[in-house]
């Protein structure tokens, strides 16, 4: 019979499920997009109940789309956009909308933490800095502002423990995902009775806490009817979606970086002992592969940029492309390509959502400098891919001081169709990219997960080796590599003049 793997994969703007065999072949694919909900500027919510409407509508789907029997799934591991939060009721229904890991409303819970507790016991414990961005600070903000929700929470639920908790009703995340709640220890793998106790945060209402890839319950019958999965099919524990995605990338020994670039982008290290960046630049966490940890810079606003141009500016591509059948993206890469490198001298800073990695800074701003008459449209678009670049060449150089040698970097993520983009990446870096054969390799990190809970393979190197497949090798072209090194220079004298 065939042995299939079920991977669910709850991202910030949507929702996908996908079929792998237990060789990483990915037999059907299906997605679906829910709303984010912006009641103020700074402020990102979604509702959770629309996450779990659709992964019940996209596993239904998938699993029809090949007439997939749900009976040769062994086994179901889900993976997650990260720090988001959920409070829910004794039921595990939602009782606030989720706080979004790009909200900033909780600056001023961050400097009551830094004078409750400081920053050297949290970056100590946690591998984190004291930021809106992870969920610990999103919290302390419903305590104080949302007293009787707060006093009504049975569970703060990340949304892989939503996701879980709707498929198995138990109330379990995992060890990679908590580590992104400024509440966790990293070292003892357990949440922080230390900075729980001290921020008046009970413990009682943090979810159980296992390593990925162990088995965590089955697929109970509500859950059936709403999926179409199997009662009984075993839930693994999955990871969150940046560990996953360096799991699908097959970075799992030291000196292996991935960039994955999506709404933001997400560099991860691999670890075999945790390393802390004095300067606290770069963050340390727990990695998808049990007691391992992984070394990480989280650039806010990369795509999410892009997208923004599009929704905004392009709407002449838009009905160009649907009058061609094409993604307006492609007409857009077009223009890109087109326009001069170095953007006819434009500089793009890309923090449209605060600054995260290296920087660390909530209040900074994006920014467009240089702008004349002569400026086109080719030129914007142009300069927000290189400014891009330019924000993650500066977390990759922090890496190279912390001692990690960097060769090569594997790419993944909505940008990476993009071949200028990719192209770029490898101009701007000065060193090779390599590209996965698929796009999900969040998706794939947690299908390798689900195949070790389920006993197929006993070791991560061996599933690694069966189910990841790199596809194309990008090197940098000398003649632009020297161009770019001093446009980076004079991208990061902006920034510190702005600041």
């Amino acid at each position: 019979m065939p042995q299939l793997i079920a991977a669910i994969d709850v991202g910030t703007t949507g929702a996908r499920t996908i079929i792998f065999d237990i060789k990483g072949k990915m037999l059907a694919n299906s997605y679906q997009e829910y709303p984010i909900i912006t009641p103020k500027p700074t402020w990102v919510e979604q509702d959770a109940r629309q996450w779990w409407k659709v992964v019940g509508a996209t596993s239904k789907k998938v699993l029809s789309k090949k007439s997939i029997n749900p009976s040769d799934i062994i086994a179901v591991a889900v993976t997650n956009q990260r720090e988001t939060i959920v409070p829910v009721d004794k039921n595990g229904e939602p009782l606030h909308n989720a706080i979004v890991w790009q909200d900033r409303r909780s600056v001023k819970q961050c400097d009551e933490i830094r004078k409750i507790i400081g920053e050297k016991q949290i970056f100590d414990n946690t591998g984190l800095t004291i930021d809106p961005y992870f969920s610990g600070s999103k919290i302390l903000w419903l305590k104080e502002r949302k007293h009787d929700i707060f006093r009504k929470t049975y569970k703060f639920l990340l949304v892989h423990d939503y996701i879980v908790q709707k498929l198995t009703g138990e109330y379990v995340t995992d060890h990679s995902n908590a580590s992104r709640t400024m509440l966790f220890d990293i070292n003892k793998f357990e949440w922080s009775d230390s900075i729980c106790e001290k921020l008046d945060i009970s413990m009682d209402t943090l979810p159980k806490s296992n390593p990925s890839g162990m088995v965590i319950g089955e697929i109970i019958q509500q859950a059936a009817q709403v999926t179409g999965l199997k009662t009984g099919t075993p839930v693994v524990a999955g990871g969150g979606d940046q560990q996953c995605a360096a799991l699908g990338l097959g970075v799992i020994r030291e000196g292996q970086i991935k960039a994955t670039t999506g709404t933001g982008t997400f560099l991860i290290a691999h670890l075999s002992k945790p390393k802390f960046d004095t300067l606290k630049r770069v963050l340390c966490s727990v990695s998808a592969i049990p007691k391992q940890w992984v070394l990480e810079a989280s650039i806010f606003t990369t795509g999410a940029i892009y997208r923004w141009f599009r929704d905004n500016f392009a709407q002449y591509e838009k009905e160009k492309a649907q009058e061609r059948g094409i993604d307006v993206y492609e007409i857009l890469n077009k223009e890109i390509e087109r326009a001069e490198p170095g953007a006819n001298g434009l500089l793009l800073l890309p923090h449209f959502a605060g600054a995260g990695a290296p920087h660390w800074d909530p209040e900074a701003k994006g920014a467009i400098y240089g702008l004349t008459l002569g400026h086109t449209k080719r030129d914007i678009l142009r300069a927000i891919i290189e400014g891009v670049c330019f924000e993650i060449k500066n977390s990759l150089d922090v890496f190279n001081e912390l001692g990690l040698k960097i060769d090569e970097l594997r790419i993944a993520g909505g940008a990476t169709r993009a071949k200028i983009w990719n192209q770029l990446q490898a101009d701007i870096y000065g060193i090779p990219v390599v590209k996965s054969t698929y796009e999900e390799t969040t998706a794939v990190g947690a299908a390798i997960l689900g195949a070790i809970g389920a006993g197929i393979y006993k070791t991560h190197q061996k599933a690694v080796e069966n189910m990841v497949e790199l596809k194309t090798k990008i090197s940098p072209r000398e003649k632009l590599k020297k161009f770019y090194k001093n446009r980076y220079l004079q991208h990061k004298k902006l920034y510190e003049k702005l600041k």
